[in-house]
């Protein structure tokens, strides 16, 4: 190594110039997007006063971060695992979201570059079905997110 230093330093700069060699490197960066549920309701109480309503509010929100990389952000998806809905009403995102008894899904705006984290407290009100019945069921809404 020392004496190609020296060789350099022997040689013309007229020859050092010419010697030179240009590397271009690029990267692509794959498209990511994540969820982590913090918290959430485990079950949904549904009481007469309710079903005289005609829909459950759910008091606790769903807390969850969605964590991605993309600059066109993220698509949401809500599962819905409960006969007792119609359709859930989703708060807590850019606006409020119909969700219905099949499910359904809501594409989410990021901004900036690079990896943002994104703390959702989502509020829920349940519209039930004609089926629905008192009781105590299970959480109905599964959570997912894809990259958009």
């Amino acid at each position: 190594m020392i004496a190609l230093a020296v060789g350099w330093m022997g040689m013309p700069l007229a020859a050092l110039a010419s010697s030179e060699t240009k590397l271009m490197v690029s990267a692509t960066v794959s498209k990511h997007a994540s969820l982590q549920v913090l918290a959430q309701p485990t079950s949904v109480v549904i009481t007469a006063a309710d079903m005289a309503r005609g829909y459950v509010d759910v008091l606790s929100p769903a807390q969850v971060t969605v964590q991605s990389n993309t600059q066109d952000g993220y698509m949401l998806m809500f599962e819905n695992q409960g006969d007792f809905l119609r359709h859930a009403l989703v708060k807590g995102l850019d606006s409020d979201v119909q969700v219905s008894a099949g499910g359904g899904g809501v594409a989410q705006r990021s901004s900036g570059g690079g990896m943002r984290k994104n703390l959702l407290n989502l509020g829920f009100r349940f519209v039930l079905s004609d089926s629905a019945r008192q009781g105590v069921y299970a959480w109905p809404i599964r959570l997912s997110v894809s990259a958009l």
